[in-house]
């Protein structure tokens, strides 16, 4: 993703929580990129970018109206900051396709009550409990981002949502399908896609960049 703002003219940094992907962008990106170890939730610098992605990242944080208020920070006044996220409640919202038992094929199976997913992660999937069971705990649905969003003095510009989802287009080998259907959201979409801006822009100087 970076490779692509890049080579079209932006300055590019990319933040990464685990040392060997920095290691693996680094080896198969261009080498004018800027590579950060760091954490979303306290990472901080003095650059202001026009474009801040964050894609499916915020359903995993604990914090997540601190992260946007961070995020919005590192905007210029005109800056967009796009964000992706699996719906909680949709088929695969508890990412459970990461999953190695026959867990991964059962849509809607992180709907169950917490003690019976908490049985079925131990018991049957084994592998990875905590994390898998994290994910139970910290995902989000469309009208909990919204209310962030607004709370985070954010403005929605454009909001995109798929039945089939980028994502699951390329591990999958299937057509990508928008879903224009209002009703059930949160089940029906597979992804969603937020393009915000600043509500109350400030004025900022900073490094041109992504």
């Amino acid at each position: 993703m970076l490779a692509v703002f890049f080579e079209n003219g932006f300055s590019c940094t990319g933040l990464e929580l685990s040392r060997h992907r920095i290691e693996y962008a680094q080896k198969h990106s261009p080498a004018g990129i800027r590579f950060i170890s760091g954490d979303v939730e306290t990472f901080n610098e003095p650059y202001v970018y026009d474009v801040v992605l964050m894609l499916d990242v915020i359903e995993h944080l604990d914090n997540k109206i601190g992260v946007l208020n961070r995020l919005r920070a590192f905007l210029k006044t005109e800056g967009i900051l796009i964000i992706s996220f699996p719906p909680i409640k949709s088929a695969f919202g508890g990412h459970q396709q990461v999953m190695s038992s026959f867990l991964q094929y059962i849509p809607f199976i992180h709907l169950l009550p917490q003690r019976v997913y908490r049985w079925l992660l131990e018991h049957i999937e084994k592998k990875n409990v905590e994390s898998h069971f994290r994910n139970y705990l910290t995902g989000l649905t469309i009208q909990d981002f919204e209310k962030l969003v607004d709370h985070a003095d954010l403005k929605i510009r454009q909001k995109i949502f798929y039945f089939v989802r980028p994502r699951q287009a390329f591990r999958f080998g299937i057509k990508i399908r928008l879903n224009r259907i209002p009703i059930f959201k949160e089940y029906l979409n597979s992804g969603a896609i937020y393009v915000l801006t600043r509500r109350s822009p400030e004025r900022q100087v900073g490094e041109n960049g992504v």
